[in-house]
């Protein structure tokens, strides 16, 4: 009996407490048409990079325009962070760069690295890519500033995974 109770009372704070949460407020009209001008330029941007990437066929020059990408979405990303201080966009961002670095830029420069002889200057190309790649990675982390969106979850769990890729810069 003392057990039914007890669940009985548990259920129904839980439910209270669900209750309570209530819905997010919608963005206002404001917001909304500064949201769609930024998307609608960073999309313009990323199809750019897109159809760039598109014409290239050597490794080297897929991996710097997967690079351009990555920095594009990291300096939304930093505007996100420092001006809209908005920990959800910034989450996404650094999601999305992840999977441009991840899927995009790593596998190419691994490729460039394999398929190019380390003394030409393609092969030192490739090593200062690697640098400069680790080095950015640095940036977007800096970029986020110490407060509400830096201590978010969700933008800790996705700069973590930035950091994370890293390490296959050899930095």
């Amino acid at each position: 009996m003392v057990r039914v109770l007890l669940l009985l009372t548990s259920f129904t704070a839980l439910a209270a407490w669900a209750g309570a949460q209530g819905p997010t407020p919608p963005l206002s009209a404001a917001d909304k048409i500064k949201l769609f001008k930024s998307n609608r330029t960073l999309i313009e941007n990323l199809v750019n990079h897109g159809i760039a990437l598109s014409s290239v066929d050597a490794p080297l020059k897929r991996a710097e325009e997967c690079r351009r990408t990555a920095v594009t979405l990291g300096n939304y990303l930093e505007r996100a962070a420092k001006e809209d201080r908005n920990p959800d966009r910034v989450a996404e961002l650094a999601g999305l760069m992840g999977d441009v670095v991840r899927d995009g830029l790593a596998p190419n420069l691994d490729e460039a690295e394999r398929t190019t002889p380390a003394e030409s200057p393609d092969g030192k190309r490739v090593k200062e890519l690697q640098t400069i790649v680790a080095t950015d990675l640095d940036n977007v982390r800096l970029a986020v500033p110490a407060g509400k969106v830096a201590d978010n979850a969700k933008v800790k769990a996705a700069l973590a995974a930035l950091a994370e890729l890293k390490s296959k810069f050899g930095k």
